[in-house]
């Protein structure tokens, strides 16, 4: 397991922007991460006072970098290159009955030059929020 201090020493999203709490467990294809910042009153991904949904896609990719990191064999950043199929199943993610949010991303596909990620959240009684695909392109040089 790793807490919020070691996932920022592994993604580029620092500080608030940093979505994630926790990764649970990892191996070579998928992640499950959690959160509980989703209800954080100062989350600065809240508009008009409410954290839309939408904002499920960066914490999934969030997870995704972290899964990135944590199984390359060389460190390269990554770019978040289109976002496909994506099934919104709430009005907003911030929900006092919802503690905490699973997050959970499964690499698809991985090449030299990217990777596709499919991504879901839930709730801790397994609601799915959300759905999709993500796509993040390295570098080749």
């Amino acid at each position: 397991m790793l807490n919020r201090d070691a996932i920022l020493r592994h993604i580029p999203h620092q500080g608030a922007s940093c979505l994630l709490h926790a990764a649970n467990h990892w191996d070579e294809t998928q992640l499950e991460a959690t959160t509980h910042l989703h209800n954080d009153p100062a989350n600065p991904y809240r508009v008009a006072g409410q954290l839309p949904p939408v904002t499920g896609v960066e914490m999934a990719m969030q997870a995704a970098a972290l899964h990135g990191a944590l199984t390359a064999h060389e460190a390269r950043q990554g770019w978040l290159t289109s976002i496909r199929d994506v099934q919104i199943h709430c009005d907003r993610l911030d929900n006092p009955d919802w503690p905490h949010l699973i997050i959970t991303v499964i690499q698809k596909h991985q090449a030299h030059g990217g990777m596709i990620y499919d991504f879901t959240l839930r709730t801790p009684s397994a609601r799915l929020l959300m759905a999709g695909t993500g796509t993040v392109m390295l570098p080749t040089e």
